[in-house]
């Protein structure tokens, strides 16, 4: 949702803060897009299912907000979901062939962007919290336990599970407190999805964007992304010239 006027920040200064936690956005920012980075192996799971390619993967789509916003709590309420849309039953072995595809299919999502745990681990031994905040569906919180960036992280917010998406203010004051800190104590990382940004600022949040140029910024989605003002890096890794104490 778009804000009446985009809301500004200075550049940061980090002498004037009272900075105690860094809070991540995920997808396209420490780890690719999720749509560059899923594809075309998309289509290996439909398959599965033995259902019209077309028809499934338009009603799929669809029901992203859904997924987003946890209407399905597991991998199965969700397929199952699209497959009575179109009036299809599945098996058990189809359905849980397709739901280890599908979890395949997303780990390959969760691999690191370059430098991501080097900038995590050292912002940690500089003794910041360091926080997630990211909209996705149920599969990403399902697999966070067993990726590289779980033990560098003390809280991980997602969307799925809380029912609240980016930019609805509340996601963010629920980050915030996770962490035990106030919104003005922490710095909110993120590529300029949705407003996300302003948003985090309007709460009082200290937002960078980070320039991704793997993502099309043509996307009415990442139109933050052209129009912020604030604060923004080019690679994960300069954000501890900002976080250094």
């Amino acid at each position: 949702m778009k804000p009446d006027k985009l809301f500004e920040t200075k550049m940061l200064n980090r002498s004037k803060i009272n900075l105690e936690a860094i809070i991540f956005d995920l997808f396209g920012t420490l780890v690719d897009d999720f749509a560059s980075s899923v594809g075309q192996t998309h289509m290996e799971f439909v398959k599965t299912l033995g259902v019209p390619p077309e028809p499934f993967t338009k009603l799929w789509r669809e029901t992203t907000d859904m997924r987003v916003v946890g209407a399905f709590q597991t991998v199965e309420a969700s397929i199952e979901y699209v497959c009575h849309l179109l009036d299809t039953s599945l098996t058990s072995a189809q359905l849980g062939k397709a739901v280890e595809i599908r979890l395949q299919l997303i780990r390959r999502t969760l691999n690191p962007r370059p430098a991501a745990i080097e900038t995590l681990a050292q912002l940690r031994d500089q003794g910041y919290k360091i926080g997630l905040l990211s909209n996705c569906s149920i599969e990403i919180p399902i697999l966070w336990p067993e990726t590289a960036f779980a033990d560098l992280f003390d809280s991980a917010i997602f969307s799925s599970r809380e029912r609240l998406k980016k930019p609805d203010p509340r996601i963010f004051q629920l980050a915030c407190e996770r962490l035990g800190l106030a919104p003005e104590c922490c710095l909110y990382i993120a590529d300029g999805e949705n407003y996300e940004l302003a948003a985090a600022a309007k709460l009082g949040m200290h937002a960078v964007l980070i320039q991704n140029s793997s993502r099309d910024n043509r996307s009415e989605l990442l139109r933050e992304a052209r129009e912020w003002r604030g604060t923004a890096v080019s690679a994960l890794i300069e954000i501890l010239d900002l976080a250094i104490k």
